[in-house]
């Protein structure tokens, strides 16, 4: 099934959003004309993703400092030893569409 999160248009190089769909948080994050769709969540603790920040294609954990790696949801070091969801993207019409 694919759905529709949001449109490119919402993003410049470099930027992350968040999106609610049907009650599930993903970020969505532009990095070198790339997009990738994730979990917003962090995989150690109940913390949103959208709080950090992005370095190179990794998102950056605000509460404990872990790195994620948007490609393959990979933590990238301690406290976080488990890897966030990814999501295969889908730019469709000018829209951001994932399959799940």
């Amino acid at each position: 099934m694919i759905i529709t999160l949001c449109s490119t248009d919402a993003f410049s190089e470099n930027n992350m959003l968040e999106v609610i769909h049907e009650e599930h948080s993903y970020l969505i994050a532009k990095v070198n004309e790339e997009y990738f769709v994730v979990d917003n969540m962090c995989s150690h603790e109940n913390s949103e993703l959208i709080l950090g920040c992005l370095k190179d294609k990794t998102v950056k954990c605000s509460l404990h400092g872990s790195y994620f790696n948007l490609e393959t949801g990979e933590a990238l070091n301690e406290p976080a030893d488990e890897p966030i969801k990814t999501y295969p993207t889908i730019i469709e019409n000018n829209n951001i569409c994932i399959e799940l």
